[in-house]
């Protein structure tokens, strides 16, 4: 017997466990959501993480405007190259190009920019989970963990994460999953 679909998942080991407990009807949605963060967290970790400083080096700072502040197209389009293949890095970049364009500079648009990356990567995730689990599972079932996740990523505080990822809300630490102790903290009847 099959320890689970879960495990063959060809992604990180957050993603892992988000879809291991998006199998299982016995976590809540909110719990969901509490490990749709890990995930999304574990990839910007690895992907965007290392070339955050050069993007906001490039946008400057929006609390001292300038004749010169903000970025143009190519400039941010050619940051793309420092990790060719990283969708999550390329998302970032086309997301806050598009905020520059809309007239945000600065720290406003890295932040929507890194919001709307994130939503876009869970998105990208879910149906990555999806498609995995259909081809080791019935379909029920992976539309199933594809519905539980996708309520998870949308119920999850993204636009939170996204400026706790930046360095923008450095008093809002990383709230870990609580530890259930006894029969009392299991599954709610």
């Amino acid at each position: 017997m099959s320890d689970g679909p879960h495990k063959s998942l060809p992604m990180r080991v957050g993603w892992k466990k988000f879809a291991k407990c998006a199998d299982k009807a016995a976590f809540e949605p909110e719990q969901l959501a509490d490990l749709a963060i890990p995930a999304l967290e574990g990839d910007w970790r690895e992907d965007v993480a290392p070339h955050l400083g050069v993007l906001g080096k490039l946008l400057g700072d929006s609390n001292q405007p300038s004749l010169f502040a903000g970025a143009n197209s190519a400039e941010l389009e050619s940051l793309k190259r420092l990790s060719p293949g990283n969708s999550l890095w390329h998302a970032v970049v086309d997301a806050v190009a598009q905020a520059v364009a809309g007239g945000r500079s600065g720290e406003d648009a890295l932040l929507d920019g890194a919001t709307k990356a994130l939503l876009d990567r869970g998105a990208r995730g879910v149906r990555q989970v999806e498609e995995h689990y259909l081809r080791r599972t019935k379909e029920a079932r992976a539309l199933k963990v594809g519905k539980r996740m996708e309520d998870g990523i949308s119920s999850a505080p993204i636009a939170q994460t996204a400026r706790r990822l930046l360095g923008i809300d450095r008093d809002a630490a990383a709230s870990p999953t609580p530890k259930l102790q006894g029969l009392d903290d299991g599954v709610r009847f």
